[in-house]
């Protein structure tokens, strides 16, 4: 009977140290995030500006600046700084 106690509570305590490894990732991860996000509010015009040019230099000769214009404004939409 002793056995199932000790098991029962070595079971319960990796379950806690699981959670806590959880906790611990999920901060680091929201972190990161948050870096990344403080990254492209500072530099999303250098961002922006060099999606587009890369756009433009490896696009098909064919395709017209208004082909362009979707894109663009799909950009600008995705780097718009946000209040948060």
């Amino acid at each position: 009977m002793n056995d199932l106690i000790t098991r029962k509570r070595l079971i319960i305590a990796q379950a806690d140290q699981h959670r806590q490894l959880i906790e611990l990732e999920r901060q680091r991860l929201r972190q990161r995030v948050g870096q990344a996000r403080d990254f492209v509010r500072q530099n999303r015009w250098w961002l922006v500006g060099g999606a587009i040019a890369s756009g433009v230099l490896l696009a098909p000769k064919k395709r017209g600046w208004l082909g362009w214009l979707p894109l663009v404004s799909k950009l600008l939409r995705i780097f718009e700084p946000t209040d948060e």
